[in-house]
């Protein structure tokens, strides 16, 4: 009986990997017969002829509807009469132990028909797997007695409490597994419009109304034909998808982690196209049966509150006609025009989303279907009136919960009526673990964040810098409206949003702010964390580039909107403050007026820091000359900071000379860490491996040398986790990197040996595509390369890197190091070894090869 259950199990996974089962249902009804004949052999082998008459085997749950996945658990309980009770361990010996012993999981339970109800009674999930209750073996009559028992205590005369607490579970499971189909990783499911979605509409429908199935939802008049087509299709897609998944993963597994999602997509019959990448396409419809389900499920749920009067009536807004044709009834916003009506007057259909906006209050469900069956009327005439661009803007603007309108509008496809443009990124997919949603998901949430920031950035006063809030509303809308085209997202995304802002009655000059956002919705978060602040040339560059304090203010409300939309990863305190530094400096270029980099106010910007500094020294002796201190190094530091440089350089002079002065001081992220020592090839790299071999990672680093050879380095440290400043013993790691230079310690050596091993887990670990890049910048700085290295995080990279430049005979004088989600960014600002811009050609694809080779990628592989 054993061998003969796991040869057809093996079968079907031979069909079902072979195409010959090309229908989910046809799989799992399969499953289910090939374990109920083991089950039913196992009762005929293991009972005696009065056994069948006490004891009935139960199938419960997904087992029970005969839709049992190739890891499912085995949903089973034992039912017998008082008469039965000597003999039922026996019974359930004879039954439970070969199919612990087939691998299957097994849950089970052993009752009475009196204790089945009283179970039932304290366990909500048990009442519901009672309702797809099926007899496998055993008293028909002791399993009808269990039916009626069941009817009369739990559905008969209980619908509202049912439902009440078939709602409480699925809200608490959607706030458990995600609320939010659009997710990275979503819960086909428990999640949000996941396969339980779908069977809560079933089960509840089977309570409240006697119907069972999508076909008599119809007949009964809770579907349209269509509806019910578009629902049955989304649930056997997941079905689908589920056996994928288990049969992928050999357990059950309901999560489509990042890591699988490529290999699903192919088990799916997924390929690459101009379309785009088959993981994307499939993730794609992975999000629509999601949201069909999910849409459903809302939808039904409205109208079971409604027949069994469920709507909490307390606190509700009072019913009122808002205008001809839109009233609030029953606490939600109801169209109430007839068609004819609305025929004469489509605009209608947005004012209806724009009393969502002004009120708060969601809208009917009845509403909802038929602003959705009524949208063919809202055509190019609608579309071009100004009076919907100003009921439009009105929803985002005057919005109490602009997300919630924006999304109905989406679920609805009412946005893609006012922009049909938006259709280009509906239900994208964007496969990185940097993005958490969709990529027109994350477009509404990024108007959110717009709305919530322009209330909540008063100290900054942005608003009053802001002309026109619309143009930036829709930069936010539409600023990832490029992608999925093949080219840059932001040229394609800026070309595209200007049509769509001149069809929204924008004005020459708005059209091309809106132009504007979108092409460099990019360019503050990257030029934040990669470029170098304390340099007056490229902050004077992002002025002129920028050109006006409006979409300045504009561009960094979008940049931090965007940032905090995208996820998690791609926000940090440390991220604000850049931006906000970026934001400041270069709002006070702008003040200024922008003037090309070189000019005489330069100049004069220099000698008043070098006033300042004499002054703050007064009669205080130093070796160092103010006057012999470059530009560049005055302007990066404070007076009070280049003070203490001079000073701890006089105090320490002789150390200097010979080996390495080390200060470090608490910051409120990390530590600083200044190192003065005798100027030496490769000194960064030295600094960076003995750091790193001490557990401590280097986020920035700012290089001079004094005209004197004294190597002046500042560097911003992160600690790991729990260590303190005064727990490291700075001199003795000054004399290990005394020894470093002189090279009588094996840095590289004892390098290897800590991080060999932790690389090559960490790389086995990656998911994803994390690529290794390199590219060098010629035009950001007017004195040095920009070199941006792009690669996997990993231990000791910053070593690796700063080493191979050295090797190259590269100059270093400053380094910025930012992470994104596995990828480590790395900009170095480098002379070549002639004190030159890396011009070479030779030299340029050498630096190529060499970083590139040491990260273990090449572009071209």
């Amino acid at each position: 009986m054993l061998n003969r259950f796991k040869e057809e199990r093996e079968r079907l996974h031979r069909e079902w990997n072979a195409g010959q089962i090309t229908s989910c249902a046809d799989f799992t009804h399969a499953y289910s017969d090939v374990m109920d004949e083991f089950i039913l052999s196992l009762c005929i082998s293991g009972w005696d002829g009065e056994t069948s008459e006490d004891v009935a085997v139960v199938a419960l749950g997904g087992y029970g509807r005969r839709e049992m996945f190739p890891c499912s658990d085995v949903d089973l309980m034992v039912l017998y009469s008082p008469a039965a009770k000597k003999k039922i361990t026996d019974v359930t010996d004879a039954l439970f132990y070969p199919l612990w012993d087939s691998g299957v999981e097994l849950g089970h339970g052993v009752r009475t028909v009196k204790e089945s109800i009283a179970h039932a009674k304290e366990e909500y999930f048990f009442q519901v797997a009672l309702l797809d209750a099926r007899l496998l073996c055993g008293s028909q009559n002791l399993f009808d007695k269990l039916q009626e028992a069941f009817r009369s205590k739990f559905t008969a005369g209980n619908r509202e409490g049912f439902v009440r607490q078939m709602k409480a579970f699925r809200d608490s499971r959607l706030a458990r597994y995600g609320s939010d189909a659009w997710l990275l990783e979503p819960h086909i499911k428990d999640g949000r419009g996941g396969m339980r979605d779908f069977q809560a509409m079933l089960w509840t429908g089977q309570v409240v109304f006697g119907l069972r199935g999508l076909e008599e939802f119809e007949n009964g008049g809770l579907l349209l034909s269509s509806e019910r087509k578009e629902l049955a299709d989304a649930e056997s897609f997941l079905c689908r998808l589920r056996c994928h998944a288990h049969y992928l993963s050999h357990r059950k597994i309901d999560l489509l982690y990042f890591e699988q999602q490529s290999e699903l997509a192919e088990l799916s019959g997924y390929t690459d196209s101009e379309g785009g990448r088959a993981v994307e396409l499939f993730m794609a419809d992975v999000y629509g049966a999601l949201e069909t389900i999910h849409r459903a499920a809302n939808l039904f749920f409205e109208h079971v509150d409604d027949v069994l009067g469920l709507i909490d009536r307390s606190g509700r807004a009072a019913d009122k006609v808002l205008e001809k044709g839109v009233e609030i009834k029953g606490g939600r916003i109801q169209l109430t025009a007839s068609p004819e009506e609305v025929k004469k007057k489509p605009q209608l259909l947005i004012r209806v989303y724009l009393a969502m906006a002004r009120t708060g209050l969601p809208m009917h469900h009845r509403t909802r279907q038929q602003v959705m069956r009524m949208l063919p009327l809202f055509g190019d005439k609608e579309r071009n009136s100004p009076r919907l661009a100003k009921a439009f803007f009105a929803c985002m603007m005057e919005a109490k919960d602009v997300l919630s309108v924006l999304i109905t509008m989406l679920e609805t496809g009412m946005l893609d009526r006012v922009i049909p443009e938006f259709k280009r990124i509906h239900r994208l997919a964007q496969y990185d673990l940097y993005h958490i949603y969709t990529v027109d998901r994350h477009s509404l949430q990024t108007v959110s964040e717009v709305h919530a920031g322009l209330t909540g950035m008063q100290a900054l006063k942005l608003t009053k810098k802001i002309a026109e809030p619309k143009v930036l509303y829709l930069a936010a809308l539409l600023h990832d409206i490029g992608k999925g085209s093949g080219r840059d997202h932001s040229i394609e995304g800026a070309d595209v949003a200007r049509s769509i802002g001149k069809r929204l009655n924008f004005t020459n000059k708005e059209v091309d702010d809106l132009d504007f956002l979108i092409r460099y919705h990019l360019f503050m978060p990257e030029s934040a964390m990669r470029r170098d602040l304390d340099d007056p040339e490229f902050i004077e560059r992002c002025a002129k580039l920028i050109g006006t304090p409006d979409r300045l203010a504009m561009l960094y409300c979008l940049s931090i909107a965007d940032s905090r939309a995208t996820g998690p990863s791609a926000w940090s305190e440390w991220k604000a403050t850049l931006l906000e530094e970026m934001y400041l400096r270069a709002g006070s270029a702008l003040s200024g007026g922008v003037v090309p980099v070189g000019s005489d106010r330069d100049e004069e910007g220099v000698e008043w820091l070098r006033g300042q500094l004499i002054e703050a020294l007064g009669d205080e002796s130093v070796r160092m000359p103010v006057a012999s201190l470059s530009g560049d190094y005055i302007s990066t530091f404070s007076t009070g900071v280049v003070v203490s440089h001079l000073r701890a350089h006089r105090d320490n002079y002789q150390r200097i000379r010979q080996r390495s002065f080390i200060s470090a001081m608490p910051e409120e992220k990390g530590w600083k860490v200044l190192i003065m020592t005798a100027d030496a090839h490769g000194v960064l790299a030295k600094i960076c491996g003995l750091l790193t071999l001490h557990g401590l990672t280097v986020s920035r680093a700012r290089i001079f040398t004094w005209e004197d050879g004294t190597v002046v380095d500042v560097l911003d440290v992160m600690p790991p986790e729990g260590l303190m400043l005064d727990e490291v013993d700075w001199d003795a790691f000054g004399e290990q990197l005394n020894q470093v230079f002189s090279h009588r310690f094996p840095l590289a050596e004892k390098l290897y040996t800590m991080l060999e091993d932790v690389r090559r887990k960490t790389l086995s670990k990656l998911v994803g595509e994390v690529r290794s890049r390199v590219m060098i910048d010629n035009t950001s700085s007017d004195r040095y390369s920009v070199i941006e290295v792009h690669a996997p995080e990993l231990p000791g990279q910053l070593y690796r890197l700063t080493q191979r430049l050295a090797d190259l005979g590269l100059h270093i004088h400053r380094a910025y190091i930012a992470t994104e989600v596995e990828l480590l960014i790395d900009v170095f600002y480098v002379l070549d070894a002639s004190g030159g811009k890396v011009t070479d050609t030779a030299l340029k694809e050498k630096i190529e090869t060499m970083v590139l080779g040491d990260m273990g990628d090449r572009e071209d592989d």
